[in-house]
């Protein structure tokens, strides 16, 4: 009885033992499928692409921010320095009295008008004259009046750069305009310098410049740019951005002003 006992208990254990060593069969494993791969490289491939585009985009957006800082640091710069020049034409220290009285009877000198600048617009030029202990580079004039010429000049390596005597003030200027206003029977009226018959009739100077930005391609191509007094438009396809600046300034010692009414400024 025990013996049957013992192998109705061998017999199981054996039966157990077979079965636990059983392999596995195939349909029991899980894998992907092709298509689940497929599907899964696909949405990774999506999020890759909207990472590099958002990251092309904030570089992009960073060099037009760039592009734009160094144009407006430069020309507010630049028209800051020209203004404050062009407001002491004529001037003359109270304590000198010159051959044209106290102040100087040609103020402005060797205007100019529409000069071709390679690699730029058709641009205006000028010298404004008073009396100072240095000019723009530095010299000290011999009779004591300062003559700081303003015009645009070409480069050999780029855009053409706003100059006096010689010296870059701003570069990457593509026109520069001037207008003077003479005050006639009919009020102030701005003329180019080939219509200034007598200096002493000016009042005011508009002068405007255009500047691009070093950087290329950080706007659309194939763009036009107005608003350099009344010259214009001009087109490019660089990609480049710009600016005009544009100021009016008085000359305070040539006379009569004209009203404020009549001065704009931005």
């Amino acid at each position: 009885m025990i013996n049957s006992n013992v192998n109705r208990v061998s017999a199981t254990n054996s039966s157990m033992g077979k079965q636990s060593m059983k392999p596995l069969s195939r349909s029991n494993t899980k894998a992907f499928t092709l298509v689940e791969m497929m599907v899964a490289m696909l949405i990774g491939l999506i999020i890759i692409a909207g990472i590099v585009m958002l990251f092309v985009s904030s570089k992009q957006t960073y060099r037009l921010n760039t592009a734009m800082t160094h144009v407006h640091d430069n020309g507010r710069f630049a028209m800051n320095y020209l203004v404050s020049d062009l407001r002491k034409a004529g001037w003359v220290d109270s304590d000198i009295v010159t051959v044209d009285g106290h102040s100087l009877a040609a103020p402005f000198d060797q205007l100019t008008d529409n000069i071709e600048v390679t690699g730029g617009q058709a641009s205006d030029g000028l010298t404004v004259r008073y009396y100072g202990e240095e000019n723009c580079i530095g010299d000290k004039p011999a009779d004591g009046i300062v003559r700081n010429q303003y015009q645009l000049q070409a480069t050999a390596d780029g855009l053409p750069e706003l100059k006096c005597n010689g010296a870059s003030l701003i570069k990457n200027v593509e026109s520069f305009q001037i207008r003077y206003g003479v005050l006639t029977a009919n009020g102030l009226q701005y003329v180019t310098s080939d219509s200034v018959s007598d200096i002493s009739l000016l009042q005011t100077l508009q002068i405007a410049f255009s500047v691009a930005s070093d950087e290329k391609n950080v706007i659309d191509k194939n763009v036009s740019l107005n608003g350099v007094l009344d010259e214009g438009p001009y087109s490019f396809n660089d990609g480049r951005y710009r600016k005009v600046f544009t100021s009016t300034i008085v000359l305070n010692n040539n006379g009569h002003q004209p009203p404020d009414s009549l001065l704009v400024s931005e």
